[in-house]
């Protein structure tokens, strides 16, 4: 987003550009390093700004390309522009060579700017790269969001704009999470054979930790502003005229002059300009995490300076405490404590120039994101985490702490894969539930798997429905899904009409998709429409809960459950709302329930992403996973994930070691006997056993004369017809 052009600045569009073909043959042959120093604009105007790319390359062309500075443009017009596509140009005083058509160039494609690298690269190497990256800009969002760009005090990216690259020609945004602006920087700086020495980002509400640590290891400086930017952006003009006038000035030299040109060329304006020195950012990162883990996020001096932080909105209003983005070095400057006035001295240095007016006068230069309430945060931590910040700094995991709530489930674990040895036991490993507290998991075993309820959604006839509809309007396997109905005060429900006989437990799966109302009143906290996931048992009709489905997820996934042994189990669905529903409501495709013959919880509360089983009988066995995290909230299971163990257990005790009566329990093959010895280590027969069919003996622990046994090991032998296993047992006499 740009706000209304600053006042006295020209929107004309320049004469045209003529023919460059000397131009161009002569940079072929430039040696190496020529100029000091080589500025490249990425502007990306295929937009609402298509306008104001003309003014801006009008303001260059006041400066011009010298000896020692290199201009030069790429940029990407509108299809309905006069001269729409993609050109770049080198830009003279009071005019512009065409050095090349591109046609119609996707600018939002992380290949399109690391070739703009590359030519730089090789038509105008320099000792300096000034990279400036022009366009609309949100900060830190991940990009391919809907495009509804404003400008002017239009809608902005707060109405759905998620980029700092917009190119409408080819539905294309560019993000900084998720890496699209990090990757392509990296094959600039590749291409370059050096760092950028100064990245400028003329678009909105760049000036970010989240952003500059996207770009460190690109570029020594990032140039941006923590707010938004007014229409007519930086002031080429003065920014150019600068490194002509002395080229061999350094970032250090030149940043603070052009941080105060820019707020100079807006009088009576809210702007601000800062320049953040990279190479220190890389430095402060591991103070910074140790900082974070020693400061207490129920701190009131924090909640007293996060009130009082100066902010950054989205949209053209005076800042406000409920705004997103606070500037992130005053933040610790006014919660003096220990830990605190330790981390603002450490990011003191990050900022090595800056310049602000109005409302932001105060501010020092680098912005950070933390959402005033538990649902502005929830709703977009899910993309936060894929920043470079977010893996160098426990950010998210701090904030997740300061809200003080936490009702985001873990995500799903998945198995991943086993290792069978040859004793009968297994190591089973699954992927880390990501999530902002800690994570612990609970395993489980089902045997003799079988399917025994399915339905695609395309009629209600296996339920009782209340509101409820076979919708053609959505659905994962077509021609339709089970929908909730939208509308205020609503109590719809889908029930099961016949039981489902679980004896000994089962697995519901499902597919759905969401997007219902969450929202936060004064007085009456946070409201929220949901569906309730549900079972009971008839006839009691206490409905229990399985989960609850709210908020956005607009994509199809699969979510699966454990249900409890039941002779007749209910399912149900139930979608209630509140005064407010203006959202699509709940879907559900594609609902399978699978009985169990045999299951059991193997271990739970375990710390990491494997465990060990020991000695299992031969059988085909299902193993499925939850995770749980400190905050209670546990995860849909994973996939079932069979395991086959195909040789013979050892004979154990039970309890083991034994001290008296106990269970021998042996792994037997089908319909075979056993004839059953236990020997001590040194070959003396003890007590035997003939034609054995159960696979657990109850033993009273003595010798075959009615003895007890003395402490130690012994062995136990299993022959029968066409098998043999033998296995060691221990006796210990009871400590009382």
């Amino acid at each position: 987003m740009r706000l209304p052009n600053k006042a006295g600045r020209s929107q004309e569009r320049p004469a045209p550009c003529r023919a460059g073909t000397a131009v161009l043959l002569l940079a072929l042959f430039l040696p190496a390093f020529a100029a000091e120093w080589t500025v490249g604009i990425y502007m990306a105007a295929d937009n609402s700004l298509n306008d104001q790319a003309y003014a801006d390359i009008a303001e260059m062309m006041e400066i011009g390309s010298t000896s020692e500075v290199n201009i030069v443009v790429q940029v990407d017009q509108v299809a309905r522009d006069s001269n729409p596509g993609g050109r770049r140009l080198y830009i003279r005083k009071d005019g512009a060579d065409r050095l090349a058509d591109l046609g119609p160039i996707n600018m939002a494609d992380t290949a399109t700017l690391a070739d703009f690298g590359r030519f730089l690269a090789r038509q105008y190497p320099a000792r300096n790269y000034f990279i400036i990256l022009w366009d609309h800009g949100t900060g830190w969002s991940e990009g391919y969001g809907r495009q509804r760009p404003g400008r002017g005090g239009g809608a902005g990216p707060g109405a759905g704009i998620q980029a700092i690259f917009i190119d409408e020609s080819h539905g294309a945004m560019m993000g900084v999470a998720g890496g699209e602006l990090g990757a392509a920087l990296r094959a600039v700086r590749q291409a370059l054979g050096r760092r950028i020495r100064v990245l400028a980002l003329d678009a909105c509400l760049m000036g970010m930790v989240e952003v500059a640590a996207e770009v460190m290891e690109s570029a020594d400086y990032l140039l941006a502003s923590e707010g938004l930017m007014p229409l007519g952006g930086l002031p080429y003009d003065e920014l150019l005229g600068l490194l002509v006038a002395r080229p061999t000035s350094t970032p250090a030299e030149f940043l603070p002059r052009m941080c105060d040109a820019f707020v100079a060329a807006h009088p009576g304006r809210d702007v601000s300009l800062a320049a953040t020195d990279l190479r220190q950012l890389e430095r402060v990162l591991p103070v910074l995490r140790r900082r974070l883990e020693e400061i207490d996020p129920a701190d009131p001096e924090l909640a007293e300076a996060r009130v009082r932080v100066l902010t950054f909105p989205k949209e053209t209003r005076p800042p406000s405490a409920s705004d997103a983005h606070v500037d992130f070095l005053q933040l610790w400057n006014l919660a003096p404590n220990a830990a605190g006035t330790e981390l603002a001295l450490a990011l003191a240095p990050l900022v090595t120039a800056r310049s602000a007016a109005g409302a932001r006068a105060g501010s020092r230069g680098l912005a950070g994101w933390f959402p005033a309430s538990w649902l502005g945060f929830k709703s977009r931590f899910r993309p936060y985490l894929k920043l470079a910040w977010s893996d160098s700094v426990p950010w998210p995991q701090f904030l997740n702490a300061w809200y003080g709530r936490d009702d985001v489930k873990p995500a799903r674990p998945e198995i991943t894969g086993h290792r069978l040895g040859g004793r009968g036991d297994i190591r089973l490993g699954w992927t880390p539930a990501a999530d902002l507290a800690p994570v612990t998991y609970e395993l489980w075993e089902a045997e003799s798997l079988a399917g025994v309820f399915s339905d695609d959604g395309d009629d209600t006839g296996n339920w009782s429905a209340i509101g409820w509809t076979s919708s053609p309007l959505r659905y994962r396997s077509p021609p339709r899904a089970f929908f909730s109905g939208t509308g205020p005060n609503i109590d719809h429900q889908l029930q099961l009409a016949a039981p489902l006989a679980l004896p000994e437990g089962g697995l519901l799966s499902l597919y759905a998709r969401h997007d219902t109302e969450e929202y936060e009143e004064p007085g009456r906290g946070i409201l929220r429409n949901t569906c309730l996931i549900e079972w009971c048992e008839g006839p009691s009709w206490q409905w229990r809960p399985l989960d609850s489905l709210y908020g956005a997820a607009p994509d199809w996934r699969e979510l699966r459950y454990r249900l409890p042994a039941s002779p007749g189990l209910y399912l149900r669905f139930r979608y209630r709302t509140g005064a407010r529903d203006l959202r699509a409501g709940v879907f559900l495709d594609d609902i399978r329930v699978i009985a169990f013959g045999r299951s059991r919880p193997i271990a739970a509360g375990i710390p990491d992403t494997s465990f060990y089983l020991f000695n299992l009988p031969h059988s085909a066995y299902n193993y499925f996973v939850t995770a749980t995290d400190s905050w209670g909230n546990v995860s849909a299971a994973s996939q079932l994930y069979p395991v086959a163990v195909e040789k013979l257990a050892e004979p154990v005790t039970r309890p083991a070691p034994f001290s008296g009566p106990c269970e021998l329990r042996l792994d037997l093959p089908p319909g075979k006997k056993a004839d059953v010895r236990i020997f001590t280590i040194s070959g003396t027969l003890v007590r035997r056993f003939h034609d054995v069919e159960d696979p657990a003996i109850q033993w009273d622990g003595r010798n075959a004369h009615g003895r007890d046994l003395a402490d130690g090991l012994y062995l136990v032998v299993v022959t029968g017809d066409g098998f043999r296993t033998m296995g060691r047992i221990a006796r210990v006499s009871r400590q009382d």
